[in-house]
């Protein structure tokens, strides 16, 4: 499409990988093996930084109030003076968007995909540097932050004036409301990168956005977190039907590399009935459930493949520990996120 990996719903239970695409790859490979065996596992003319603040972790307030473009419409009206359209926008629904970005239609139509519209744009003196701008309507805060976190490149350069906007080297990628943009430019050079950011500014700067908190964030664990790992899968998380909305987080614990998951649900008797299943979907695959010492009500350890899945529930919220290859780690983690969740009111 433009330069972005395959996205993942999920982690693999094999050997983990630098790039979140790499691993949503593997495991969807990896699920398709297990049915098929039966019995084996599954982001006008001058960028000012400050528009970049993120809409997302504010306080609430209306959702997204006025959509960029109209069908017939285009992006002309956020470009910068020196660039000139160089083709008609596209717009795309969810009933083509795989005309578009073939391979990875799926996992926006999970998060709630409503309109993609896209245009490329080129310098007017030189016509071979241009740039195409991506302006994906999500639906919600929810689910564009849901494609940007499992879009995002491992060569990623956050920009400090927002949780969730960032560059490489060629292209910009930011969450605005219920927006999630990409502007990827043609070559690599400094004037087109500060087209390309005033290009987002200007989108930003014009287009209305309502500010919806995200209150998972917080129910994080502090201590071993890397904040900017936090992932929202939207659907069918670690391979499991019923595990939507399904949060995940990296965690250095000594020398271990773990992965957190929550979830909130819609009461506690779900959030209860969901540790079951997903126990029970583990043991399906040949996973054996393991005894436990922990000091956390319900919780369910399974070692399966070698490694180790922990999942409990505190209130409204689904918990746990994904593909552990440590036990001790994964039950150290497991009651720091319990201890978390009781200090935020779960």
């Amino acid at each position: 499409m433009h330069g972005n990996p395959i996205v993942q719903h999920g982690v693999s239970w094999m050997a983990r990988t630098v790039s979140k695409t790499e691993i949503y790859v593997g495991y969807t490979i990896l699920i398709v093996l297990l049915v098929i065996s039966g019995g084996i596992f599954l982001k006008q003319s001058q960028y000012n930084p400050s528009i970049f603040k993120p809409t997302i972790l504010r306080t609430e307030s209306p959702a997204l109030t006025s959509p960029p473009v109209s069908s017939s419409a285009n992006l002309v009206q956020y470009a910068p003076k020196s660039l000139t359209a160089l083709t008609p926008p596209e717009v795309f629904g969810p009933e083509n968007l795989s005309d578009k970005i073939n391979g990875k239609a799926e996992l926006y139509l999970s998060a709630g995909f409503v309109r993609l519209v896209s245009q490329r744009f080129a310098i007017g003196d030189e016509p071979t540097a241009w740039m195409e701008a991506f302006i994906y309507d999500m639906g919600s805060p929810r689910g564009s932050y849901a494609v940007y976190s499992l879009q995002k490149r491992s060569d990623a350069t956050e920009l400090d004036t927002g949780d969730f906007a960032y560059r490489t080297e060629n292209a910009l990628y930011f969450v605005h409301g219920s927006y999630y943009v990409e502007i990827v430019a043609s070559v690599a050079q400094e004037r087109m990168s500060e087209l390309v950011l005033s290009f987002g500014a200007n989108f930003i700067g014009e287009t209305t956005a309502g500010r919806v908190a995200i209150h998972e964030f917080i129910l994080f664990p502090t201590k071993h977190l890397n904040k900017a790992s936090i992932s929202l899968l939207p659907s069918d998380a670690f391979g499991f039907q019923k595990f939507d909305s399904i949060f995940t987080a990296q965690n250095e614990v000594g020398d271990t590399e773990l992965t957190a998951f929550l979830s909130q649900r819609k009461s506690p008797a779900e959030a209860v009935r969901l540790v079951e299943s997903y126990t029970s979907f583990l043991r399906e695959f040949g996973g054996t459930e393991v005894k436990s010492t922990l000091n956390i009500p319900g919780a369910k350890l399974v070692e399966i493949m070698d490694t180790f899945e922990l999942v409990f529930s505190r209130g409204s919220i689904l918990a746990g520990v994904h593909g552990a290859e440590n036990r001790k780690a994964a039950e150290e983690l497991a009651l720091m996120l319990d201890q978390s969740l009781a200090e935020q009111g779960q």
